[in-house]
């Protein structure tokens, strides 16, 4: 695989979030008014799509954006309880070093991805695109394609979500799951062509091939 840009997400690829997610979406739930995950119901949302995962809580898409913003703002508050996933910062750096430009897409904050990743890391990224809407991954992918003048064979995206795969399909670009994030593998698996990494060693290596 040559690839001359690669594009991360944040929660559940580099940061281990998921348990600060989970919490955070209970707190939501109850504001806002719909349903949390039930004990024992874990694995079964894990398999789930955003969409499907907004319908079985009972979350109109109209209210989707409010309830971003919501979580944005309970997990910036909870974000000294999240770290980077083993190997994360050691893969950007060694990525950062071969040449390769790397891009930061997430719906979570700036400051979230600053307080996890630390200003050394951050500044590896040439593109960061923060506050990305739920479902809005794919319009800053085409932005990317703009502002880096590069062809969507030359981008290759990693996700741990199944809306993340099916941003990078729309747009053209390859997708590399990762194992270790919020969707369960074997649903991830589904949606990707290359089989998933289940390491960040193993990623950089996929990658420098």
């Amino acid at each position: 695989m040559t690839c001359k840009l690669v594009v991360f997400d944040f929660d559940g690829t580099l940061a281990d979030s998921f348990d600060v997610f989970r919490r955070c979406l209970a707190d939501a739930a109850a504001a806002h008014g719909f349903r949390s995950v039930a004990d024992g119901e874990e694995e079964r949302v894990r398999r789930m799509s955003g969409r499907q995962l907004m319908e079985h809580l009972g979350v109109p898409l109209w209210k989707v954006p409010t309830l971003a913003v919501d979580m944005r703002r309970r997990m910036l508050a909870r974000i000294d309880e999240v770290r980077p996933f083993p190997g994360a910062e050691d893969a950007l750096s060694a990525l950062a070093g071969q040449g390769v430009e790397l891009a930061l897409v997430t719906s979570n904050t700036r400051d979230a991805a600053r307080a996890v990743l630390g200003d050394t890391a951050l500044r590896l990224f040439r593109h960061t695109h923060c506050g990305t809407a739920m479902f809005g991954k794919r319009f800053k992918l085409r932005e990317l394609l703009w502002t880096s003048r590069l062809t969507p064979a030359e981008i290759v995206c990693i996700g741990d979500e199944i809306r993340d795969a099916e941003a990078a399909r729309a747009v053209g670009m390859d997708f590399i799951g990762v194992a270790w994030g919020y969707t369960h593998p074997a649903a991830l698996q589904t949606c990707c062509d290359k089989s998933l990494v289940e390491t960040f060693a193993q990623l950089h290596d996929m990658l420098a091939r």
